[in-house]
């Protein structure tokens, strides 16, 4: 009975008990979801917290290797705010998300790589810094921003980014280098061009070879605090550039193709004649000159029938034809990432093709990189990545070191744009070729001169770096790194027999062969200690030691074969050398020419950081470089540095609810500039190609001195210093950094006369001096961040003030540009204490002569019935008709009278007309997400500056017959009335010139409106003056990018992270005054004295794109 009752008990105590546990387990949820990066990549690891809203209960899980998570039992009925954090990411939440009872929920989460850049990885002089801690003055892009922007040259992305960071594309021709000048120009004479450090090895050029979707982040380190500890490469700031590695995916591997298409045009004309107007022009000039017999029949046959020359119209338009088609462009890149807690490991490959808005100009490049990173245990690191790079550029451009016979620019601006009866448009005019001024001065049809000169550059580069490190004992580790750079460049030109070139070897085609191979063997040391709780205390220390040496050696070969038989084509001849005729006295080929430079860097250096509770900060720094680009007495250089900065919002005195951190830095520091002509200490000798006497028909070489040598040359140095304030605020959603700086540069070398007892008239010395003192601002915020909307923006600009303070006893030195004729022409530009560097220096333009010049008197000659005055310049009027060399009369160019001496001349009346350098530069970025969209604009804007515009003085001169001229000249002086009838001309009378005329009152009115002086027709009218420099400031609308990324439930149906798809316009508008192509050329960026020049600069172009992004 016991045992029935205790049964009956049992089974109506589990009745009622059931029910409940079915309660119990139906009051539970689960909550699945996926977390993502912003290309659609799964995270692992990412920390994700719920928080229950009515009882705060809280728990936390973190995602696997394939960025899932799962709560199995969360309490159901109430609403829960997750919340995932990872480190390199902003922390998201999503609230309010209900968890349904016996309920399976998903959540998808996205995470944006952190917007405040505290956290971003610096590396400076061998060890990693976290941006928060960094106490250098630096600017740098990441990968996503590099991403917005797709170029095929990671320097054009960076123009207008990074304050006191200023990049210059110089012209727009394909593989053309970019010019990067880091708060102002150090040097006068030597490279201002920064030290490149790619993955910690310095590598030339960096900029122009890697592929921009293989760099993971780019730093420009600018003060002494973090240039100094490179010593003798530091002086022109540093840019340091880390490529892409593997990443823990927990064992999955990522795949991604990046590609793009687009098409580029000619943003802008030259505004040239047309067909009319040219014709008219040639009407007039040939019967001022008298040629009426010549070249006026050759365009309306009749002479007298003036009238036919309306009919005209705009005739042919060269620039159109020759750089008017859409030149296509394509880049793919395939990568493939992966890794685990061990090894990760990064391949990318990458194809471009570029073709030039030039005809006959293109550039092929082929990219490998391969990089990997293994962690064999808890002490031991390796690593190893290489890089291959093929390039191959086809056509020189038009910019050129040469005269004007070198440049294809002026032929496609300057070839008549009329086509005669019987002519094509690729036909030969040996009119235009063989009659002109002469001096390689001729036109030839831009469609045949593209086609007789064929331009071919090989460059193929190669980059080994391994590296491990061993954690010695405790706080203790030693890593080693070993780089090898191997970079082989091949130029190859050909001359048929219509070019300049071929012309002066007896008209027979000529080959120019270049080979230059730079190997370069790197190995550094370092041994370091780090303990962040010194004495288990507040107090951290990092010291470091270390020892790196650099061996570079450089080769050059150097030959110009000559005589091949005409017909030859390009790549016969290349491949034949032997079909050129043999050397005879009569015609002899030239000697081949070959160098070796071989350099030796090495170093010692070292460095002690310090910081008390992450508030007080010090730094100091020591290097020692010993080179062998100097003598015995200054082999050895010595660089110091020191930093100290206070994290100001740290201290318990600043409570502040908007401000996250605000710190101050104060530098001083000093570095060096290697980059300097090898063995200026040493005298040496050379061999002339041409040079040598006869002896039984051969040409024997002999040597001949080029320079004396200064056995006491040294390092030109840098002494920076550098004040700044750091500030993040409102929850790190806005930033600004603000740095002051003052550079003083010393022991500049420079070219300085001596006795010519010595049998030379220069040498090298370490006389000159200058300083840079400028303000950079850098602001960035997120103003808008919200899941389904934000908006960002960032801003940066820069000023920056040069000045040469020293010239070692000369208060000037004049130089020549060259752009014209080389050497043989009249300086342009001054070296002045007190001026920057690359300063203009010409005459003051003064309009043009007018009748009220001149006294008056009758004058008759049968042959000119009309003409019925003489015109003499008054005693009292300036002449510069020793400048000119041209007969003066009214409508000729004035020049100011700077003296009062009544004289025009170059000695006396020549002064400072412009200066290179911009006052300010900088960008504005704007970046708008809305849901699955995102909008990007980018503009930079220059501005303070002149550029020399050296295109107005040959395109709007006279010199040369038939040739084309600015529109502007159709405001010129009139030699003509309306009717064709001469007015104005120069006739011979007793030997000489005089000028003669209509009256002076009828010369006055039909020239009223007259606003440009008659063309010259003496090469002496390209002489520097003021006419032809321009302001050269502008702001560019660099850059508009709109990207659609494909929604994620349509993605997890076709098994892919990411695809996004956008379209972007590159060099899109750009407001100047400027009237070349561009306001950013500069044709003579190899002499940084003479910077600013635009002669013959290939245009840039303006780009579309349409692009496309897949995750897998």
């Amino acid at each position: 009975m016991t045992r029935l009752i205790v049964s009956i008990c049992a089974a109506l105590m589990l009745c009622c008990v059931q029910p409940s546990q079915v309660t119990a387990q139906d009051s539970y949820g689960t909550v699945k979801g996926l977390v993502r990066d912003e290309d659609g990549t799964p995270l692992p690891g990412v920390t994700v917290t719920a928080v229950n809203s009515k009882t705060a209960f809280k728990t936390g899980v973190q995602t696997d290797t394939a960025g899932v998570f799962v709560f199995s039992r969360l309490p159901a009925g109430v609403s829960y705010r997750f919340t995932f954090s990872s480190i390199g990411f902003a922390t998201q939440h999503i609230e309010g998300h209900v968890v349904g009872a016996g309920a399976t929920t998903s959540l998808v989460a996205k995470l944006v790589a952190e917007s405040s850049r505290l956290n971003d990885v610096v590396i400076v002089g061998y060890q990693a810094f976290r941006r928060g801690d960094l106490l250098a003055a630096s600017s740098g892009v990441t990968a996503k921003e590099l991403k917005t922007n797709p170029l095929n040259n990671a320097a054009e992305v960076l123009q207008g980014r990074l304050a006191g960071v200023q990049i210059t594309m110089s012209e727009g021709a394909p593989g053309a280098e970019p010019v990067i000048n880091i708060r102002g120009r150090g040097s006068i004479t030597q490279s201002s061009e920064p030290l490149y450090v790619v993955d910690g090895i310095p590598m030339d050029n960096a900029l122009n070879v890697l592929n921009p979707q293989d760099i993971e982040s780019i730093n420009v380190l600018k003060d002494a605090a973090s240039t100094a500890i490179y010593g003798s490469r530091g002086a022109n700031g540093v840019v340091v550039i880390t490529t892409k590695g593997g990443r823990n995916t927990g064992g999955r591997t990522l795949v991604a193709y990046n590609t793009f298409y687009g098409i580029q045009q000619l943003a802008r004309k030259i505004d040239m004649m047309n067909a009319r107007d040219f014709v008219n022009y040639q009407y007039e000039r040939a019967w001022w000159r008298g040629d009426t017999a010549g070249v006026i029949k050759r365009y309306i046959r009749v002479p007298d029938n003036y009238d036919t020359i309306a009919a005209f119209g705009e005739g042919f338009d060269w620039q159109e034809r020759t750089m008017g088609d859409n030149a296509l462009q394509y880049s793919h890149n395939v990568s493939v990432t992966g890794g685990n807690e061990h090894t990760s490991y990064n391949l990318s490959l990458t194809a471009v093709k570029q073709e030039g808005i030039l005809i006959n100009s293109s550039l092929d490049r082929k990219n490998l990189n391969f990089r990997i990173d293994h962690k064999a245990n808890k002490r031991f690191r390796f690593g190893f990545n290489t890089r291959y790079t093929r390039q191959l550029i086809l056509g020189a451009g038009t910019s050129d070191a040469g005269g004007a016979g070198a440049n294809r620019l002026r032929q496609y601006t300057r070839y008549k744009p009329v086509i005669l009866p019987g002519e094509e448009d690729d036909s030969y005019d040996p009119t235009l070729d063989l009659n002109n001024a002469g001096n390689g001065f001729n036109i030839l049809n831009p469609l045949l001169l593209a086609d007789a000169e064929v331009r071919k550059r090989y460059i193929n580069q190669l980059n080994l770096n391994a590296n491990f490190s061993v954690a010695l004992v405790k706080n203790v580790s030693f890593r080693s790194q070993l780089a090898f750079n191997l970079t082989n460049t091949n130029n190859r030109s050909f001359d048929d027999t219509l070019t300049n070139n071929a012309k002066s070897n007896n008209k027979q085609p000529v080959v120019v062969l270049g080979d230059n191979q730079v190997s370069q063997l790197v190995n550094s040391n370092v041994l370091s200690y780090t303990n962040t709780a010194l004495f288990k205390t507040k107090h951290s220390l990092n010291v470091l030691l270390g020892q790196e040496t650099q061996q570079t050696t450089t080769n050059a070969n150097n030959q110009t074969i000559r005589y091949f038989p005409i017909g030859i084509t390009a790549d016969r001849a290349f491949n034949n050398l032997q079909l050129a005729a043999a050397s005879t006295t009569a015609y002899p080929q030239q000697q081949p020419s070959s160098s070796q430079v071989p350099v030796t860097l090495a170093s010692f250096f070292a460095t002690v950081d310090y910081n008390y509770a992450q508030k007080y900060y010090a730094k100091v720094t020591m290097r020692a470089d010993g080179s062998s680009l100097f003598g015995e007495e200054n082999k050895w250089g010595y660089f110091p540095s020191g930093v100290v900065s206070w994290r100001v919002s740290g201290e318990p005195f600043f409570k502040s609810k908007w401000v996250d951190d605000l710190r101050l830095r104060l530098s001083y520091g000093i570095a060096g500039n290697n980059r300097i002509t090898p063995f200026s200490y040493r005298t040496q000798y050379i061999s002339p190609s041409n040079g040598g006497y006869g002896l039984n028909g051969v040409l024997n070489g002999v040597y001949n001195p080029s320079n004396l040598g200064n056995d006491k040359l040294k390092w030109e140095s840098q002494i920076a210093r550098n004040l700044g304030v750091d500030l993040t605020a409102f929850h790190n959603r806005v930033s600004l950094t603000a740095d002051v700086y003052y550079n003083s540069s010393k022991n500049l070398l420079l070219n300085q006369a001596i006795p010519s007892s010595t049998g030379y008239t220069a040498q090298f010395q370490n006389i000159g001096a200058t300083s840079n003192k400028g303000l950079e601002l850098q602001l960035s915020a997120d103003i808008i961040r919200r899941q389904s909307f934000s908006y960002s923006a960032s801003f940066n600009i820069s000023f920056n003030k040069n000045r040469i303070t020293s010239l070692g006893g000369n208060n000037i030195i004049l130089r020549n540009s060259g752009w014209f004729s080389g050497n043989n022409f009249p300086a342009d530009y001054i070296l002045k204490v007190g001026e920057e560097v690359g300063t203009m220096y010409g005459y003051i333009n003064d309009g043009f002569y007018t009748p009220a010049d001149f006294t008056t008197t009758p004058y008759a000659n049968a042959n000119y019935p009309g003409l019925t005055t003489q015109y003499i310049l008054k005693k009292d009027v300036a002449s510069n008709a020793g400048i000119l060399a041209d007969a003066l009369q009214p409508g000729s160019p004035k020049f100011r009278d700077l003296n009062g001496d009544g004289v025009i001349d170059a000695d006396h009346d020549r002064t400072i007309i412009g200066r290179s350098q911009p006052k300010c530069y900088g960008g504005f970025n704007q970046t708008l997400t809305f849901r699955n969209f995102d909008l990007n604009i980018f503009v930079n804007f220059v501005s303070g500056h002149k550029v020399f515009n050296a295109n107005k003085l040959e395109y709007g001169s006279a010199y040369g017959s038939e040739v084309n001229l600015l529109r502007a000249a159709n405001d010129r002086w009139k030699m003509i009335d309306e009717k064709g009838q001469l007015i104005q001309r120069a006739v011979s009378s007793g030997g000489n010139n005089i000028i003669v005329g209509v009256d002076s009152l009828t010369l006055s009115n039909i020239n009223r409106n007259a606003g440009l002086w008659f063309p010259s027709t003496s090469v002496n009218g390209f002489y520097s003056q003021r006419y032809a420099v321009e302001n050269g400031s502008y702001i560019r609308i660099n850059n508009i990018t709109l990207g659609y990324n494909l929604p994620k439930e349509l993605l997890r149906r076709i098994g892919m992270n990411n695809i996004r798809v956008y379209l972007t316009a590159n060099n899109v508008a750009t407001i100047t005054g400027y009237t070349g192509y561009d306001p950013d050329a500069n044709t003579r960026r190899a002499d940084p004295t003479t910077a600013g020049v635009d002669y013959a600069a290939y245009p840039r172009a303006r780009t579309y794109v349409m692009g496309l992004n897949v995750n897998f």
